[in-house]
């Protein structure tokens, strides 16, 4: 006990003696971190690395406060350990924090005017220990703390007025209007490079920024004149999709990094200002070592080379990024005839800097399955964990959910992203003729293929999360059912999207619109976990609880790896879709379909399922080899996706851009493109007279290569 206690003393004196050199290098790792990892999130939902980098962020304010504060009240009075004082300013620096990560989620930018008051305060904090402590340590270390304060001041503030730049009411006043009438694929008919792309995303970029601004943006009828969207959308495919994936990269930049700032005059003149500084403060320390001798404490003098050759090193690298950067590039581009040496300069740099394929989606679909959660092993040491701690729900939605596409996928993501193209251009074509309308979320198709009656016509009216439940069930029932050959990618994609929207349902529930219930699946899980029961009891059972393994290469296995549903356990879903069938089948003669706006269908949505299932059969039975009927299937999943992208909420579409982009937010802003050039606008064809939604305000777009943000050099 005693040899415990004295242990504990030395750690305190151990901490009493270098705790303030401790947090000053962690303070300046956190910065690293950052900037090493800030930017990945951008086509990565990793948990691991959003844990990582979330504390990484909260940490790096906390440390530097702390630390600063503790700097105003220790005096450090004794020559050895003054240079403490000296790294006050830096502390300034590193709360400006790294110019690829200002806020970790768009709540943050809400908080400028928190960060500000911050920012008094611990202005004030720094210059009180420069006064305090460092007036008195020589001209030369004054001067030194002075210009690292100055480089401090101005990278904190214009961290502040990036988030400031990051709110939606700030979108709105950064889209330009000027009158310049240019083709808006002109760019894109030179050539179709990666470069080129990204050129003409930022030329699009304010389509952008009015969809997420919700403003409905009209393009200038001379420049729709010149233009042919069809053709030009025909004629891109897979590059109109990189087009749609850089656009929203260029607003994740805009929305959770300094990019609003440092692509203005001043933002330019920060930078060099901070470089300079930081420069001249090195200079000007190195003087006063040599003058001094050896009056500081060498581990202090140490630490001081490090915050100063990492400060340099790190500005270096902010000020290459931001003459380099494709947003330079852009702004050289609309410059025209003069600026054509330096743009091919930062072009040919900039590509092997940050190539613009790094701005492209990872291409990852989530995938969730009731069929699959329901025939898990609840004896697994997960589950049975998850349940002890009570968070058995959030254990199904990461265990459970897996990604598209996996090793065994015989469909491509470009497969997919070709099926809702394909569906898009039909629908816009529907809707120049008002064939339909963009509430449609099923009726297009179903009564394109004449099959819009009874249990179809009511399963695409109910609410939408209840019309997602109902045609998952009815899809995994049908394929397990159904006697006809279907093509195997055909076959796949229609599970992809299946599953997909069923991820969104059960996972991210506000990517959905409407008030999507995120357990409204559990009711009809526990029904089909019953009938199991009572249909085999303990024997042969699909959703019995297999012996538990006490392996430890199994249990970790299973703690750390997705059970996503691929082709696993697909015998287990076949045998429990024959009992959900065979459950249902007394009362396939006597339910009828329920009102639409009637009461919830939560707890019988099984059977209505069954009963969906039942007619797509016999809508199989009735075109015989005519036509598939996944076809039918699949392109109501189609439209459902269409539909949940353009009626999710612009605030959740630029929140999924911090945790990696989610595809049904490329499909929304591929279908403002599509609007944007047909004259498509909310039920109406006629340009001249579109009438906007509440809330919505037209602005006349005469300039698609207008300016990103502010008032560009």
């Amino acid at each position: 006990m005693r040899s415990e206690v004295i242990e504990a003393g030395k750690l305190v004196n151990l901490w009493n003696e270098w705790g303030i050199q401790i947090l000053v290098l962690v303070s300046f790792g956190l910065q690293v971190f950052l900037l090493v990892f800030g930017g990945v999130r951008r086509h990565s939902n990793s948990t691991a690395l959003m844990f990582f980098l979330w504390s990484a962020y909260l940490l790096a304010d906390s440390t530097a406060i702390y630390t600063l504060g503790h700097l105003s009240v220790d005096s450090r009075s004794d020559d050895e350990h003054q240079l403490v004082a000296f790294w006050a300013p830096f502390l300034l620096l590193h709360l400006g924090g790294p110019d690829n990560i200002t806020a970790y989620a768009l709540e943050d930018n809400a908080l400028w005017l928190r960060h500000l008051q911050t920012l008094a305060v611990q202005v004030l904090g720094a210059a009180y220990v420069i006064y305090e402590y460092i007036s008195s340590s020589g001209a030369l270390l004054l001067l030194a703390s002075m210009s690292m304060f100055v480089a401090g001041l101005l990278k904190y503030g214009e961290r502040i007025w990036a988030l400031k730049c990051g709110n939606i009411s700030s979108i709105r006043s950064s889209i330009s209007i000027r009158k310049v009438k240019t083709d808006p694929y002109q760019l894109l008919a030179l050539g179709t490079s990666e470069e080129d792309l990204l050129l003409g995303a930022h030329s699009q970029f304010d389509i952008c920024k009015g969809v997420f601004a919700d403003i409905i943006m009209l393009p200038n009828p001379s420049v729709r004149s010149q233009s042919k969207p069809r053709s030009v959308i025909s004629y891109l495919g897979e590059d109109l999709y990189k087009l749609v994936e850089m656009e929203l990269s260029l607003m994740y930049d805009f929305l959770y990094t300094k990019a609003a700032v440092i692509h203005t005059w001043y933002g330019f003149c920060i930078h060099f200002i901070s470089l300079f500084g930081t420069a001249t403060t090195f200079l000007l320390f190195q003087l006063s070592i040599n003058s001094s001798g050896n009056r500081y404490s060498r581990v202090d003098v140490a630490i001081s080379y490090v915050l100063l050759v990492g400060a340099l090193v790190l500005e270096i690298i902010s000020v290459c990024r931001a003459v380099l950067s494709t947003w330079t590039c852009s702004l050289l581009h609309r410059r025209g005839r003069g600026w054509e040496w330096p743009l091919h300069i930062v072009t040919s740099l900039g590509q092997r800097v940050h190539p613009a394929s790094r701005r492209l989606w990872s291409g990852s679909i989530g995938q969730y399955n009731l069929f699959h959660l329901c025939t898990r092993n609840t004896n697994e040491i997960g589950s049975r964990l998850a349940m002890k701690l009570g968070l058995e729900d959030w254990w199904n939605k990461m265990h459970f959910s897996g990604t598209f596409p996996h090793a065994n996928s015989s469909l491509s993501i470009q497969d997919i992203k070709k099926l809702v193209l394909e569906a898009l251009r039909s629908k816009e074509q529907a809707l120049q003729h008002q064939d339909t309308d963009l509430n449609s979320r099923g009726s297009f198709i179903l009564k394109r293929m004449e099959a819009y009656k009874d249990f179809a016509r009511w399963s695409v009216n109910i609410d939408f999360d209840e019309s997602i439940l109902v045609w998952h069930i009815a899809t995994e029932v049908y394929i397990r059912k159904s006697k006809a050959k279907h093509a195997k990618e055909l076959l796949e994609a229609t599970e992809v999207l299946s599953n997909y929207l069923m991820f969104l349902l059960v996972v991210k529930p506000n990517m959905l619109p409407g008030a999507a219930r995120h357990n409204i699946h559990l009711t009809s899980c526990e029904q089909l976990e019953g009938q199991c029961r009572m249909r085999f009891g303990d024997k042969d059972n699909p959703v019995a609880p297999s012996p538990v393994s006490w392996n430890p290469y199994y249990i970790l296995k299973e703690l750390f790896h997705h059970d996503g549903p691929s082709c696993s356990r697909i015998p287990r879903r076949e045998k429990l879709a024959e009992v959900a069938w065979s459950f249902s089948q007394f009362a396939l003669g006597s339910v009828r379909a329920p009102n639409p706006h009637g009461d919830s269908i939560r707890d019988n949505a099984n059977m209505y399922a069954i009963l969906l299932a039942n007619e797509l059969l016999s809508i199989e039975l009735q075109w015989q080899d005519q036509r598939d009927t996944l076809e039918l299937i699949l392109g109501v999943w189609v439209e459902m996706s269409l539909y949940a992208a353009d009626h999710c909420s612009q605030e959740s579409h630029a929140r999924q851009l911090s945790n990696g982009c989610e595809f049904i937010t490329i499909v929304s802003l591929l279908a403002h493109h599509f609007k944007y050039y047909s004259g498509v606008f909310r039920g109406t064809d006629n340009l001249g007279e579109d009438k906007p939604a509440s809330g919505n305000s037209p602005i006349t777009e005469n300039n698609p290569m207008s300016e990103n943000c502010g008032n560009l050099v």
